[in-house]
């Protein structure tokens, strides 16, 4: 499997990206900012959608059971996170394996700021 997030193209190239990755199947939200490609090999069911994540289940007949991953592109802004922190506390209920990976928008520490107006850490609590 592969996501891309923010591929900064409208979702009527999906297919192409499927034939470059040499993938038969893809899935985009909604708003496009989050694309996910598995093979035939590869049973994904999409769990959940909207415009900061995709959840999908995923099994494979060598694995002895699947797994489920949050592929996330979060809000720059904190405020218009909270819905996505809300929903990842929802799926981390989850029994089985579960994963999320992506791009939270979020610092977790004023070492990672480079450059620009300093940055208040108090805007990373709820992350860390």
């Amino acid at each position: 499997m592969i996501a891309i997030l923010e591929p900064f193209t409208d979702n009527s190239q999906i297919s192409i990206y499927k034939n470059c990755l040499r993938m038969e199947n893809a899935f985009c939200n909604h708003n496009g900012k989050i694309w996910v490609f598995w093979n035939h090999d590869v049973d994904c069911k999409v769990l959940d959608s909207d415009d900061q994540q995709v959840t999908c289940e995923f099994s494979h007949a060598e694995l002895p059971s699947a797994f489920t991953t949050t592929f996330v592109y979060a809000k720059c802004r904190a405020h218009l996170r909270r819905p996505l922190w809300d929903k990842l506390l929802h799926h981390a209920a989850y029994q089985g394996a579960w994963c999320t990976i992506g791009d939270f928008n979020v610092i977790t520490t004023t070492a990672e700021k480079k450059e620009g107006v300093p940055y208040n850490i108090n805007k990373s609590l709820e992350f860390s």
